[in-house]
């Protein structure tokens, strides 16, 4: 054993070091949610968790357990493309298998684990990129550290893919940094590239954006090269990064398309004046404010939104400006813009790094960087990712700087306390709970002893500095560990287990005695101990025994809806496997969205992102039209004039809904899209009633004549249950002439086969399928193929060719130029 400690270097031992501290600081952060009863969702302000991530794994996991999984799934609303969700995050991957092998429930139980995964990936890729520099073992090992538990991963690290960029930016960094020097390694690029560009569109235009930028400065501060060479190490670089991107089209390009084309999430052109404008505009104070707290902890404007003291930042906890990682990394930082100068690198690397210092500055004081990070659709802060590792940077250099003898700026020290001591009294006096009060005193504290060790170090002429050093790496840790429990501390967090059946009646009762009509700490916790039945509800046999009934008896493609929530707003149905119409989906099918504003309002809830079925159950005319055959509820005595009850199963009730209830519709009439905008509520409902909507449809001030058409009473459309939900087959009855609606989302993807034959689709009633179809008995098959997916297969294919062509290359160069 001891021989091979021996043949362990230095460096290793240093990584293996940061690994095993990084884990030891995750079991500290996460304790409640290893050792305690409390899982990784929340129901709070982290709430997506709850109610839209952890409902995603689950249809994923629950189809391929199934083996009918596809790229297309029904079970999330109307229907959505698999796409639109995080197929190829690696460690959401390692989730998806585990959920396989054990069940979507128990999944939940290692997703505190997957984080802690994160956080060593970071801080060990952090590591490797700071190697590409001269900086000590000590630099490394401590910054490595700040950064594997920065605000950035421990806040978006909660919405689970969200901080897996904190992995990949350095990764794309170090690649960067080899290609600019040549090293070993560096045809590597590309293929970094390649596995961020699987990952997310979204966070690979960031991603790509900010290594292009890092690119740029750093061509810049090299020493000894022509314009000429500047330019082609850039174009070069960014070529690298281009054929990266090409690699990755097979999955680029289809996730794409659906989030640019089919959900709008980029606004329209702007004029460059107007953009301008809003580029450059100062944000409204209370920006700002937030803007010198959050480099001292993301904590100290509150998490909650329980009681009378909530978050009071510019917009909210997660979307304002994560910039934490360490007090030490603020006054190392401020220390770098002091003493850089005086150093004794080049004047064109200091003017670079002082070029790109301003840069930063201007991203965070203008919308500007909140634009041009997010396609310059709206100003977010989910970019700021990207500045961790420069601010590092900058630490990382300061600490050697002092370490080799250099003297600390008292007036950066002292400008830094003032901020700090602010800061900490604000986040002490408008925190909710103890445990925020206490990281701010322990911020203060730890931030004071930062403050006195800059000002000794290099001051006192006794040989005590590394014993400094080392108390300020010990205040840093406590820093950055205190901080990022206290994000996880006092939530409203999904419990292990589920208050026990027989109790949950005493339990509430008790429970509602507590809550008290003065908002007060005590009370935000008993609101967050709350009774729960999460899984009992969710995972209810009942349900289960009710769609095994239905999957027997009917063998058409029908919709099955419930009156009540059983654990989450919208998603219920991705988790207990039916095909209904409510969703939460933060990129929703445009088209669908418009239906809805237009048509059903009342089918928000709370934004326009979330679509729930249960608060419109009765609603009976809403269900028949949406295809909702079926109503699961807990109720003995609906009304029967809406719903019949077909039979008991435990303590659920099935009922069929008594009007006609089909995903597919024939009709001979029709009504153009600006007289059903035009109409009023109850034409509206006519209009949908009797004909198809369509965007060149009949003009229509009433719905007078609508209705009486035979030919519609005549006709018959019938679906049959998809054994994969890229396929649905059918029949079509019809009486005359006339268009068939499909109640499935209008998107690029999905082509029609009528009798064999090509059928064009088009866009009816706002939102969904249609196509015109002759008189007589036709058999009709739908397919959904992911758009841009086989043209981007065949496009990745050729950037793999072209770059294992110039791999081989450049091998053989290299090759033939050692041995010349």
């Amino acid at each position: 054993m001891k021989k091979l400690i021996n043949k362990i270097s230095r460096e290793q031992k240093t990584r293996l070091l940061l690994l095993l501290v990084l884990f030891v600081s995750g079991l500290i952060v996460y304790r409640n949610y290893i050792f305690g009863n409390e899982l990784l969702v929340f129901s709070d302000v982290g709430g997506d968790t709850l109610e839209q991530y952890t409902m995603h794994y689950a249809t994923i996991v629950n189809h391929l357990r199934e083996g009918n999984f596809s790229l297309w799934d029904f079970n999330n609303g109307f229907g959505t493309s698999m796409f639109n969700l995080n197929l190829f995050d690696p460690s959401l991957m390692v989730l998806y298998a585990l959920g396989v092998i054990l069940g979507p429930a128990h999944m939940l139980f290692f997703l505190v684990w997957i984080q802690i995964g994160r956080i060593l990936a970071a801080g060990w890729v952090f590591y490797w990129f700071l190697s590409e520099f001269s900086f000590s073992r000590q630099s490394k090992f401590i910054f490595s550290f700040a950064y594997g538990l920065s605000g950035y991963l421990l806040v978006w690290g909660q919405h689970y893919q969200f901080g897996m960029v904190t992995v990949y930016f350095p990764l794309l960094l170090l690649f960067c940094e080899k290609f600019l020097r040549k090293e070993k390694k560096w045809k590597l690029f590309p293929v970094m590239v390649f596995f961020c560009g699987i990952y997310s569109v979204y966070f690979t235009y960031m991603c790509l954006a900010g290594t292009g930028l890092y690119l740029l400065f750093r061509v810049i501060s090299l020493n000894g090269l022509t314009i000429r060479q500047r330019m082609g190490k850039f174009a070069g670089g960014c070529l690298l990064m281009l054929l990266g991107l090409g690699m990755s089209f097979a999955v680029f390009l289809p996730m794409a398309s659906i989030l640019l084309n089919v959900t709008s999430r980029v606004e329209q052109k702007r004029t460059l004046a107007d953009l301008l404008k809003r580029c450059f505009t100062l944000n409204k104070q209370e920006y700002y404010e937030t803007l010198l707290l959050r480099p001292f902890s993301t904590n100290f404007q509150n998490l909650q939104e329980l009681g009378d003291k909530k978050y009071y930042g510019f917009w909210n906890y997660y979307e304002d400006p994560v910039l934490f990682v360490s007090v030490l990394a603020v006054f190392l930082a401020v220390q770098f813009l002091l003493l850089f100068w005086k150093s004794n690198e080049t004047k064109r690397t200091r003017r670079t790094a002082y070029g790109g210092a301003l840069f930063m500055l201007l991203l965070m004081i203008f919308p500007v960087g909140g634009y041009a990070f997010n396609a310059f659709a709206t100003v977010t802060y989910r970019y700021t990712f990207l500045l961790l590792p420069m601010i590092l940077l900058a630490a990382a250099w300061t600490w050697d700087y002092l370490k080799k003898g250099g003297r600390a700026s008292i007036i950066g020290v002292v400008l830094v306390c003032i901020f700090m001591y602010k800061a900490c009294r604000m986040g002490y006096e408008d925190s909710l709970f103890a445990e925020y009060r206490q990281n701010a005193v322990i911020t203060a504290v730890t931030g004071t002893v930062m403050a006195v060790v800059l000002l000794l170090v290099n001051r006192l002429k006794v040989k005590g500095e590394q014993v400094l050093f080392s108390l300020l790496a010990l205040a840093m840790a406590a820093n950055v560990i205190c901080e990022g429990t206290v994000g996880y501390e006092d939530r409203m967090s999904l419990k292990k287990e589920d208050t026990p059946a027989e109790t949950v009646v005493q339990v509430t009762d008790d429970y509602l005695e507590k809550i008290v009509e003065d908002p007060s700490e005590q009370q935000a916790r008993d609101f967050i101990d709350k009774p729960q039945a999460y899984f009992r509800e969710l995972y209810s046999q009942d349900i289960q025994d009710i769609l095994g009934f239905l999957r027997e008896t009917d063998k058409s493609f029908y919709r099955v809806e419930k009156d009540f929530s059983s654990a989450t707003i919208s998603m219920d149905s991705l988790a207990q496997g039916y095909r209904g119409v409510s969703t939460y989906n933060s990129v929703m099918n445009s088209n669908v969205k418009d239906f809805v504003n237009t048509c059903i309002p009342s089918f928000y809830y709370a934004d326009r992102n979330r679509y729930t079925f249960w608060d419109n159950a009765m609603n009976n005319w809403f269900a028949a039209f949406t295809g909702v055959r079926y109503l699961i509820s807990k109720n003995s005595s609906l009304d029967s004039s809406k719903y019949t009850l077909i039979r008991q199963f435990g303590s659920m009730y099935l009922y069929q809904n008594v009007r006609e209830s089909d995903v597919a519709r024939f009709y001979d009439e029709t009504v153009s899209e600006s007289s059903l905008r035009e109409a009023d509520k109850k034409i509206r409902k006519k209009f949908l009633s009797n004909a198809i909507v369509l965007e060149d449809g009949e003009d229509r001030e009433s719905a007078a004549g609508l209705g009486k058409s035979q030919a519609k009473k005549g006709s018959k459309v019938v679906l049959d249950a998809p054994q994969k939900d890229t396929l649905v087959t059918g029949s079509i009855q019809a009486a005359s002439d006339g268009y068939v609606l499909f109640m499935i989302p209008y998107e690029d993807g999905w082509s029609l086969k009528i009798d064999g034959e090509d059928t064009k689709l088009q866009k009816g009633d706002l939102g969904f399928l249609a196509c015109k179809v002759k008189e007589g008995n036709h058999a009709l098959t739908l397919t959904y193929h992911a758009p841009l997916l086989k043209e981007g297969i065949l496009l990745s294919l050729a950037f793999w060719i072209i770059y294992l062509m110039f791999t081989v290359y450049t091998f053989f160069v290299h090759r033939k130029d050692t041995i010349i």
